[in-house]
């Protein structure tokens, strides 16, 4: 195992994302019906408790360089879980919805410390090449969570309480944070290993398929623009599965309908990440990004036209958006560290991530005012149409001019 240390690192960040990602964030709609049920949240409530969470992980963001400073990775990641696990015990706590948003502020900050800021950082450490199926296998670690959780979850709440559920989701943070400090290292030395080199990846980059990392220096006004491309993807990764279901009842379809679809859109989402990381390994990350900001832009058309495509295009769609999301997981980490300068790579991924959370949060408020002004949800699908093509040519454009 030793000489494979690398798949133990990609198994811990895995686990990472799972509680990081996929407990507090991916997997929570699972308790929103009831946290909104309760007398003193209610709707407004619910909205302000994920707001509040968000809010926290960006705030926490700005500075998780000088955390990750101040404690190596293997620490920093072990105590991100352990926050995690503090928040959702929290959670199991409130009686109150000042006590919940308490809970959402510390889970929030666990979001911010433990998630892919410090996993693109760690696997950068361990992969010479090949990191985008590396950086695809830990971020399924978030889509599993989103299948597994609520299924699990939903059976305790029902045969138990809803504090039960968030207990037992504390203690699978804490455990989680034990695993990754027995088993996590800070760098290959610290097993007298190089960083892996991928095979496949070394050839592909010497048949010139894969971008250069160390070709030209980015201005400041690519680097700008790389930013602006993140908030851009966070407009429409943080929001386009987030209304799909509302999107398709409010359109006339079947409420049983738009659950199967929310369905197939996560299974899509959650294989095509690690299908992506291959990609972007095999054809290099300007092909790929073309390929998935194509298939990405075809399916929001598709909601775009939802009235007139029936249920085969909306499958499509549900898929071709779940596939195309992974651009925010996978996509971006890989553009944080290609489209980013020597020396401050760490800086590039934080503030790829915080553009990432800001341009979610900022698109967040749209659709349900602009529901009640013009009574339809596609409006809203409309622009994350419009940010997914600036997106695309924002990423292609830099690509080709200082990556190919």
């Amino acid at each position: 195992m030793k000489s494979h240390y690398e798949i133990v690192i990609c198994a811990c960040c895995f686990l990472s994302l799972f509680v990081n990602i996929g407990l507090i964030s991916t997997s929570f709609s699972v308790y929103q019906p009831y946290l909104v049920a309760l007398e003193y949240v209610g709707d407004a409530g619910g909205s302000m408790i994920l707001a509040v969470r968000l809010i926290s992980t960006i705030v926490v963001m700005t500075f998780v360089d000088r955390y990750y400073d101040l404690l190596d990775v293997r620490v920093g990641l072990s105590m991100s879980m352990a926050l995690a696990g503090a928040g959702f015990a929290l959670f199991g706590l409130a009686s109150s919805f000042v006590g919940f948003l308490v809970a959402a502020v510390v889970a929030g900050a666990a979001y911010g410390f433990g998630g892919l800021v410090a996993t693109t950082m760690l696997l950068n450490r361990w992969y010479k090449s090949g990191i985008g199926t590396a950086l695809g296998a830990s971020t399924l670690g978030s889509g599993v969570a989103g299948v597994v959780i609520p299924v699990i979850m939903s059976r305790v709440i029902e045969g138990s309480s809803l504090s039960t559920a968030f207990f037992v989701a504390s203690g699978i943070c804490f455990a989680s944070g034990v695993v990754a400090f027995v088993f996590l290292r800070n760098n290959p030395s610290d097993v007298g290993m190089e960083p892996h080199v991928s095979k496949v990846a070394e050839k592909a980059k010497k048949r010139g398929s894969a971008p250069d990392q160390s070709s030209r220096i980015l201005p400041r006004k690519a680097q700008i623009a790389v930013l602006i491309a993140a908030a851009l993807v966070g407009s429409f990764c943080l929001n386009a599965g987030a209304y799909m279901s509302v999107l398709l009842v409010s359109s006339g379809f079947d409420i049983h309908f738009a659950a199967l679809m929310l369905s197939t859109f996560g299974a899509s989402l959650t294989f095509s990440k690690f299908a992506f990381g291959a990609l972007l390994d095999r054809a290099g990350t300007l092909v790929a990004s073309e390929i998935l900001f194509s298939v990405l832009v075809v399916g929001l058309s598709m909601l775009c036209l939802v009235g007139v495509v029936g249920e085969i295009g909306v499958a499509v769609a549900a898929v071709c958006v779940g596939c195309g999301l992974t651009l925010g997981s996978v996509g971006l980490s890989v553009w944080s560290l290609e489209l980013s300068n020597p020396g401050v790579q760490t800086k590039s991924i934080k503030n790829c991530q915080l553009a990432y959370s800001a341009g979610g949060l900022a698109m967040n408020v749209v659709p349900g005012p602009l529901k009640t002004l013009v009574g339809s949800y596609v409006p809203s699908y409309v622009m994350m149409l419009i940010f997914a093509c600036a997106a695309a040519v924002l990423i292609i454009g830099l690509y080709r001019r200082y990556r190919a």
